[in-house]
């Protein structure tokens, strides 16, 4: 099998299964209880025509596949790989001796937290394991960053999921990741945040960060402000969302099937083959995440715009929260310059 084009952002689901049973999860009804072999994934890692890449473990829950990220880190080393690898991870799978092999890899950990122990434990459940996890990975001195979904309760405690990150001093940063609304959430009653929320609640967790920072001396990033803010200072012009708008994503389902991007894993419409296929494959282009709206905005020069799978699953009344959520950031580092 050949890839037509540059593979940038490889995701292998290592694992399409997870031990857990997230109340809002879009991936839940797709999985197939298997796991991926270490001939799909090394058949994935060689198509991509270039040593040079973002490699992303994922799943499901990729710890259930644990012997397989052993052996792909083992592959990637001995070939001379020059990947950037990075593993999202419920954390509840975590023991000591996981902790203390991937604390010796070059693998950057993302740990799901979903604001408070409280809120987890509702969406997610096993937030005793997961913070166990956290506590393994400081023993071996292991810098790590939370993940949290964004719904309209979990925004409420950001204030508190800052001073969380801060209270371990392993974490490196916080990524904020809006809902993906899919069939699950919706029969659950999870919603989006409102507008209102967003801004507000944004703007207290940042601020809480800013005076925790002043205290202690180090800082926990909120990802999402930091890229904002680092687009504007170094001028950089933005005209797609994602490699998966440009067509160089390429995500591989634990069988070897062919998506744009993790959300759309199992979705026929976006299905482009699998990586055993004689053939030639041409990747398929998601949305540039920009809508006509965009073009009009005073940030659109430094904004993504729309997550474009988020755009698929999201209704159309729950759209614009992509929109929400940046020009909030955009607002609070505005008022941020004014009040310095």
């Amino acid at each position: 099998m050949k890839i037509k084009g540059e593979i940038k952002y490889l995701v292998l689901w290592i694992a399409s299964d997870c031990n857990l049973k997230c109340k809002y999860c879009y991936a839940l009804p797709n999985f197939s209880h298997k796991m991926m072999s270490f001939e799909t994934a090394k058949r994935a890692i060689e198509s991509c025509n270039t040593k040079k890449f973002t490699l992303i473990l994922a799943g499901g829950e990729p710890i259930m596949n644990f012997s397989l990220i052993e052996k792909v880190y083992q592959y990637l080393k001995a070939e001379e790989y020059d990947c950037k690898i990075g593993l999202q991870t419920n954390g509840t799978l975590i023991t000591k001796e996981i902790a203390e092999k991937l604390s010796k890899m070059n693998i950057n950990i993302g740990i799901s937290f979903d604001a408070s122990f409280k809120i987890n434990d509702f969406y997610r459940g096993e937030t005793k394991k997961l913070i166990d996890a956290i506590e393994y990975f400081k023993e071996n001195k292991k810098q790590i960053n939370l993940n949290c979904v964004i719904t309209d309760k979990s925004i409420k405690e950001l204030e508190h999921f800052i001073e969380i990150a801060y209270y371990f001093e392993n974490i490196d940063g916080i990524g904020l990741d809006l809902i993906r609304v899919g069939e699950r959430a919706q029969k659950e009653g999870i919603q989006v945040a409102s507008n209102s929320d967003i801004y507000n609640y944004l703007k207290k967790a940042y601020i809480r960060s800013k005076e925790i920072r002043k205290l202690v001396g180090r800082e926990v990033k909120i990802r999402e402000i930091e890229e904002i803010r680092y687009r504007k200072n170094n001028n950089c012009n933005v005209s797609s969302y994602c490699y998966s708008s440009l067509g160089q994503a390429m995500v591989i389902s634990e069988k070897g099937d062919i998506y744009p991007c993790s959300s759309l894993v199992g979705n026929k419409e976006y299905y482009m083959g699998n990586i055993f296929d004689e053939k030639e494959i041409e990747i398929k282009k998601l949305s540039s995440g920009k809508k006509e709206n965009c073009y009009k905005c005073k940030y659109n020069k430094f904004c993504k715009g729309y997550c474009p799978s988020r755009m698929i699953y999201n209704k159309e009344e729950a759209e614009d929260k992509d929109c929400i959520l940046r020009k909030s950031i955009f607002k609070i580092l505005e008022e941020e310059e004014i009040n310095d």
